[in-house]
């Protein structure tokens, strides 16, 4: 609008002999220089939500034999021989043991399954007059460990046996650490076996 006007003012005065003067713009304040915004840092990407990585649950299916020598039983009477054999069927799982011990030779085979459920030992699994008798048998993995919780009687007493089995690197090695609780004390062992 303002060059329209300016145009038709100049379209109908005569053109005067001296150069137009140029229009006369109202004094202002000067317009400060805009403050710069500052730019955010960038944001790295968060990482894609991934599924945590599963634990591996070592097999220890197989046979181990007690290695004496890199056992400690510290207060407990230790076995002359013992032979573990762990059998999986399904999502059940067995353990054998044969023991030659204090109480004379043992041979007895015990179910657990590894969801935490109490599995109780199959009756006839040990004479009634057996000085130490498994009563049932709770299984479950924490991370690569296999822990097993049993309830026992030992010298007609109740008790308890919680054994945490880890495997060695090589699959070579089971170590089994036990915290025993019975009538006469509180104990830990810790049993080495090879595999066979």
């Amino acid at each position: 609008m303002l060059l329209l006007s300016t145009s038709l003012i100049h379209a109908q005065a005569p053109a005067p002999a001296a150069a137009p003067q140029p229009a006369s713009v109202p004094e202002t304040a000067p317009t400060p220089a805009p403050t710069p915004v500052p730019t955010p840092a960038p944001v790295p990407a968060a990482p894609a939500a991934t599924a945590p990585a599963a634990t591996v649950r070592p097999n220890l299916t197989g046979t181990w034999s007690l290695d004496l020598a890199r056992s400690n039983y510290d207060q407990v009477p230790p076995p002359t021989s013992e032979f573990l054999v762990f059998a999986q069927a399904g999502s059940g799982f067995t353990v054998g043991v044969t023991s030659d011990n204090d109480r004379g030779k043992e041979v007895y085979t015990l179910p657990f399954a590894t969801d935490g459920t109490e599995t109780p030992t199959p009756k006839g699994t040990f004479s009634d007059t057996a000085t130490l008798q498994y009563l049932s048998t709770k299984g479950e993995w924490k991370g690569a460990a296999l822990v097993l919780t049993q309830k026992i009687t030992y010298e007609g007493a109740p008790g308890s046996l919680q054994s945490t089995f880890t495997l060695s690197p090589d699959g070579r090695t089971l170590t089994r650490a036990m915290h025993i609780s019975v009538d006469q004390g509180e104990f830990d062992t810790t049993s080495v076996y090879d595999k066979q």
